[in-house]
């Protein structure tokens, strides 16, 4: 069953991850720039920030087979709709900000339902938690290669048309899914989980904003689509990378160790730099991201019962995906303010910060044993 999870999540992630990059380049083209995607990134994220939580709890207490069916129909439609849209020339920026917005509140009730599947699916929950997310991370790696490029060459339409016929298989495999049933649903302990539900806000905030900075840094530079696509794709193969070296890595590292080394990234992203070098930082950046967002949610799902897994990646999706419109707004106004080397230099600075004061090797270690 978890086999048939990951393949359907394969191929509908890819075509989500054609379409967020096609939309966030014609975004930032239609309304002129930084700010324009920022608050196209909160009317996307804003709703799943919101709702992933109350949601969560709701589906704790439902059979989910048929809410993820209905969830992933939902999201073929709307796809089915962005193509038609950009067919017939619709794709103006309150157009996009209202798509933008259905779309969030769809997946604010998809993103827990399969953030919790690993636990019901998987017998192995470290190692079912790592290959969903790297079945994400290479999703996010093909796919904006693909749209990148398909946009640059054919427009809209084409890679829009792609992203609904991923729909296709993915909704024919999770048919055949069987999900236990659930008992009553349970309300998570949160005050448990809010030290390590912080450390999860900050790193988003401060690190992974790439939908922004990647954007700034390959217009500033000149290029198109494609070479955005190829900037996000080297971020999915860093993921692969990742799940490689974690598989090597059997005892959990300290967490503070990823935003120190994601802060030297930014540090050295923010000086003049040749496109390889660029290109180097990106897939190391890769590595970093996956390895702290898979170790985080084994770490939060590893100790719950079934009963309340679906609310509890309601909170992590809440707090993981708030922090993406808020972080994008604040460094698109630094970058605008000062210079985009300047944001990323402070988004360096604050990770450095962030992980001299989690580094703290023993005690992070032996808790996450």
């Amino acid at each position: 069953m978890f086999t048939l999870l990951l393949i359907a999540q394969a191929f509908s992630l890819t075509g989500g991850y054609i379409q967020t990059l096609v939309l966030s380049w014609i975004a930032a083209d239609t309304a002129g720039g930084l700010y324009a995607l920022s608050f196209y990134m909160i009317a996307c994220y804003l709703p799943v920030a919101l709702l992933a939580y109350p949601f969560g709890r709701w589906l704790d207490r439902r059979p989910q087979k048929k809410w993820l069916l209905l969830s992933e129909s939902l999201l073929a439609a709307l796809s089915l709709l962005l193509w038609q849209g950009a067919k017939r020339g619709w794709l103006s920026f309150p157009f996009l900000l209202t798509f933008g917005a259905i779309w969030g509140v769809v997946r604010a009730f998809q993103t827990p339902l399969y953030q919790s599947l690993p636990k019901k699916l998987s017998e192995n929950l470290s190692k079912g938690t790592a290959l969903l997310t790297a079945v994400t991370c290479t999703a996010r790696g093909i796919g904006p290669i693909l749209g990148g490029l398909l946009y640059q060459r054919y427009g809209a339409p084409v890679p829009f048309f792609m992203n609904f016929l991923s729909f296709l298989p993915s909704l024919l495999l999770l048919s055949l899914i069987k999900i236990p049933p659930n008992r009553a649903g349970e309300k998570p302990a949160l005050k448990k989980h809010l030290p390590l539900l912080c450390k999860i806000f900050l790193v988003g905030f401060l690190g992974i904003n790439y939908n922004v900075t990647f954007v700034a840094l390959v217009r500033e530079r000149g290029f198109e689509s494609g070479a955005y696509g190829i900037a996000l794709g080297l971020l999915g193969l860093g993921a692969l990378a990742g799940l490689f070296l974690k598989s090597r890595v059997k005892k959990p590292l300290p967490l503070g160790i990823f935003p120190l080394l994601m802060g030297v990234l930014n540090l050295c992203l923010s000086k003049a730099a040749g496109l390889l070098w660029i290109g180097a930082c990106i897939l190391l950046y890769g590595i970093l991201d996956f390895w702290f967002f898979a170790q985080s949610i084994f770490l939060l799902t590893k100790e719950i019962k079934k009963e309340e897994t679906t609310a509890l990646m309601g909170l992590y999706t809440m707090v993981s995906v708030g922090a993406m419109p808020a972080g994008a707004l604040f460094w698109s106004f630094i970058a605008r303010t000062f210079s985009l080397p300047s944001a990323l230099a402070l988004i360096g600075a604050g990770l450095l910060l962030l992980g001299s004061f989690l580094f703290i090797p023993k005690r992070d270690v032996k808790k996450s044993q």
